[in-house]
């Protein structure tokens, strides 16, 4: 069977092969829509990921402004202000650091002892309380992991005075040591 083409079974001709064409167009371009769709879930997990990201950083970022240590202050100058500003007064005598690296590395812990300058000196349970809140609380970086209160023997002390012995620890990671 021969066909006789002639202008319009030309015309025709293209517009079937237009309409086939464009039906593949269509497909494809649904084919992409369905695989960017199904994308879409993942790519929205992954912006509240990164948002959520952001957020914890920007709250670092804060809490070492406010973190005086973190923000350069030496830990001797910090103790001191701590004990300032808790009222207690520069009554305690600082030693130099203990230093402790542990052996599969990270970090290093340098450990404070603190202790009464004169051996009359002696303090109420809530001062000390104020005094080592006032550690913790102004600063991530030191903690105080030993306190030892021994009870006052002199005369006319009361049941509430003490004295103690404070050890603070100060740890970094070892990237972030440098003195």
């Amino acid at each position: 069977m021969k066909i006789d083409w002639d202008f319009e079974k030309g015309l025709l001709a293209f517009m079937a092969l237009l309409i086939v064409g464009g039906v593949g167009v269509i497909f494809w371009q649904r084919g992409i829509a369905d695989e960017l769709s199904s994308s879409q879930r993942t790519a929205e997990g992954q912006l509240a990921l990164i948002g959520s990201t952001t957020r914890e950083i920007h709250e670092l970022r804060n809490a070492i402004l406010e973190d005086e240590v973190a923000g350069g202050m030496r830990p001797f100058d910090f103790l001191e202000k701590q004990m300032v500003e808790s009222l207690i007064g520069k009554k305690f005598g600082i030693s130099s650091p203990r230093v402790v690296e542990p052996p599969d590395g990270g970090y290093v812990d340098k450990t404070y002892s603190l202790k009464p300058n004169q051996s009359k000196d002696e303090f109420d349970r809530r001062a000390l309380a104020v005094f080592l809140i006032h550690i913790e609380a102004k600063t991530t970086l030191m903690k105080v992991t030993r306190l030892k209160l021994d009870v006052s023997t002199r005369r006319g002390a009361t049941s509430d005075d003490w004295k103690p012995l404070i050890e603070v620890t100060e740890r970094r990671a070892l990237s972030s040591v440098s003195s």
